[in-house]
Order: C-alpha cells, then sequence, then structure tokens
C-alpha cells in the first residue's frame, strides 16, 4: 500500500482508500470478476459514496492502475540518486515495490496479459518516465552502441515479468511446492538471480554482433553474387523467366 501523504483532506484521504481497496479487488478478480459492492464493503461505506468518486468500474480501474504505475515510476526514479550499480537499484526497488504491494503487482501483470486491456491515457506519461530513467541507466553502464541493442522496453519486460509471476503465483505455488516465495531466504535469491540475469542481458547485447564479426573475419573473401557459381542472375525478387 503506497504511504499516506500528511495533511490530506477528508475527501482526498477517502478517493485514496477506495483505490487501495480497488487494487486489492482487481488484483484478486481482475475487471471483469471486481465488483464495486467488494470495494465498498471493504471500505465501510455503501455503493454510491463509491459512485461519488469515481462514476463506474471502469474510472475506478484506471485510477487503480495509475496510482500503481505512478508509485512505480517514482521509486525507480529515485534509484538515480544512488551510486554505483544503477541497474541492480532499480531491479531491488521493483523488487521492493512487487513485495510491499503484491495485490498491485498482481493488477499490473492482469494488466499486461489481458487479451483486451483497457487503454489508459493517464499512464502513458509516468510509463515514459520510467522506460528513459531505465534507458539512462542502461546507457551509462554499457555506453549507446550497446545500448541500442537492449533498450529499456526489453530490460523492463525481462526482469518485471520474472518478479511478477514470482509474487502473484505465491498462493499456487506454496500450495503444491511448498515454496514461500515471499520468505526472507526466497526474496534474497531472487534479487540475486535478477542481478545475475542483468549481467547476462548486457553480455547478450554486448556481444550480439560477434558471431557474425567472426565468421567474416575467418573468410578471406566472400564471392560475387553476380560471378559465383549456381548464383548468377539470381538476385532476390529477380524472376527466371
Amino acid at each position: 500500500m503506497s504511504p499516506d501523504p500528511p495533511h490530506r483532506r477528508p475527501g482526498e484521504q477517502r478517493r485514496h482508500e477506495l483505490i487501495n481497496a480497488a487494487i486489492d479487488v482487481f488484483g484478486e478478480a481482475g475487471f471483469a470478476g471486481a465488483r464495486i459492492d467488494e470495494v465498498a464493503r471493504r471500505v465501510g461505506i455503501r455503493r454510491p459514496s463509491v459512485l461519488y468518486h469515481f462514476p463506474d468500474k471502469q474510472a475506478l480501474y484506471s485510477a487503480s492502475i495509475e496510482d500503481v504505475v505512478v508509485d512505480i515510476w517514482q521509486r525507480i526514479r529515485s534509484t538515480e540518486q544512488v551510486p554505483g550499480d544503477r541497474l541492480e537499484a532499480i531491479a531491488d526497488g521493483w523488487v521492493d515495490f512487487v513485495i510491499e504491494r503484491p495485490n498491485a503487482a498482481r493488477l499490473l501483470l492482469r494488466q499486461l496479459i489481458d487479451a483486451d486491456p483497457l487503454q489508459i491515457p493517464a499512464i502513458d506519461a509516468p510509463i515514459r518516465g520510467l522506460f528513459e530513467v531505465i534507458q539512462r541507466a542502461i546507457e551509462d553502464r554499457t555506453g549507446s552502441a550497446t545500448a541500442k541493442r537492449l533498450d529499456a522496453t526489453e530490460f523492463s519486460l525481462i526482469l518485471s515479468s520474472t518478479s511478477l509471476v514470482w509474487v502473484a503465483s505465491r498462493s499456487a505455488v506454496e500450495g503444491a511446492l511448498g515454496l514461500d516465495t515471499l520468505s526472507p531466504q526466497a526474496v534474497q535469491r531472487h534479487r540475486r538471480t535478477l542481478h545475475v540475469l542483468i549481467r547476462q542481458l548486457l553480455d547478450a547485447a554486448d556481444g550480439a554482433d560477434e558471431p557474425a564479426a567472426r565468421t567474416l573475419a575467418r573468410s578471406p573473401s566472400r564471392p560475387d553474387p553476380e560471378s559465383a557459381p549456381g548464383l548468377a542472375g539470381s538476385r532476390v525478387g529477380r524472376q527466371t523467366p
């Protein structure tokens, strides 16, 4: 749950409570399965009071997603002040988020994998800001050449999907396999795994062109397609009469 800022006015406090309850309900049941009556029940008010702040379920869902995305953006943006390995700090900040707000993580996972996700314009700016922070961290670590082969979108999807599933599947995994993914020991292992994954992603991006380069280096010369046996007159797209 995101922290309450000081001196919140009564109307703002109620809206904040509704969003937090809605994040839990949407995270547990998804958009289709969630009910405004359940959000009202968890806050201890009646349905009309919810509709006073949010005219319908989609408005409440949009506000919930916006709250989640802005929280992530602010957490990741704060890593710009962290000295040292900022990509690892970003991964740690992400892990802290999904552990502290597991239903928010479930809600985000549902939004990402839904076959027909709702379009929410309010989250466009914070998502762009989030990717910009991550892209700067990648470029600071690798230089712009390698960064072109590993952009913030790819980096974010790989790391976030790993942690989202790690947290969102906790109850099923614990029941079936006896693994508590949020135990202190499991969380530490997960952090170390993400740090290793970051290094592997960077190594893979840095060496993306090496096989082709080595092949060309071993070849003393390349035949001219026009003169090589069996290739004369066979340029792509040319039709044989």
